[in-house]
């Protein structure tokens, strides 16, 4: 026989829904699965002081995009590999394997705020592999304000921040957010101002692991 109190909890267990399982800082460790608007998967995971980002983990046909990174901001590392012309967002001559070194420690985003350096790349190739190329850009980053928005059912504080680089051929926009209360970011956008290719990547969810 149920008592009242046994019945009252078996009452709202039935009722109430699952509540969603939430990001924090500890998720880190085993990784955090995300997608966004393209429709790609991604893991994002912390290795060290630095995070590993793999933007597509359910590729079609070459695709790949595969980073090491400060914050989730600052790459240090790319693997990329388009899958053609084609495809809208593809930037000609965008594929590589990419080596980045700032000329100063990279800030942690504090709304208001802009930092400008310079970032040296060392460019190589999978199928060249004696073929390197080296150049440098002048970047700004601004931080913008922090505000909230909801993801996979969580509520979490999220920063906004944009990176101006200007290079020989090269003017590009690209945006992340950045989660202050979890320590990391993702890349968004990317606004190609020579006309090369933009893409939106906003985010759609957000879980860990597990």
């Amino acid at each position: 026989m149920l008592t009242l109190t046994r019945a009252l909890a078996l009452c709202l267990c039935l009722s109430s829904p699952a509540l969603a399982e939430c990001v924090t800082p500890g998720s880190l460790a085993n990784g955090v699965i995300f997608t966004r608007e393209d429709g790609y998967h991604g893991l994002i995971r912390a290795v060290g002081d630095t995070f590993e980002i793999d933007y597509v983990t359910n590729p079609t046909g070459s695709l790949r995009d595969q980073r090491q990174s400060k914050l989730g901001i600052y790459d240090m590392y790319r693997n990329a590999s388009p899958v053609d012309p084609s495809v809208p967002g593809f930037i000609p001559g965008d594929e590589g394997v990419y080596g980045y070194k700032f000329r100063a420690k990279p800030p942690i985003p504090k709304a208001g705020k802009t930092w400008g350096t310079k970032i040296h790349v060392l460019r190589s190739y999978e199928n060249m592999p004696t073929v390197k190329q080296v150049s440098s850009y002048k970047v700004t980053y601004r931080y913008l304000a922090t505000k909230t928005a909801k993801l996979s059912g969580c509520t979490y504080a999220i920063q906004p921040v944009e990176a101006h680089f200007i290079a020989d051929y090269i003017d590009l926009t690209r945006r992340w957010i950045y989660f202050p209360d979890l320590g990391f970011g993702l890349e968004t956008r990317v606004i190609d101002s020579n006309g090369k290719g933009n893409r939106e990547l906003g985010l759609t969810s957000l879980t860990p692991k597990g």
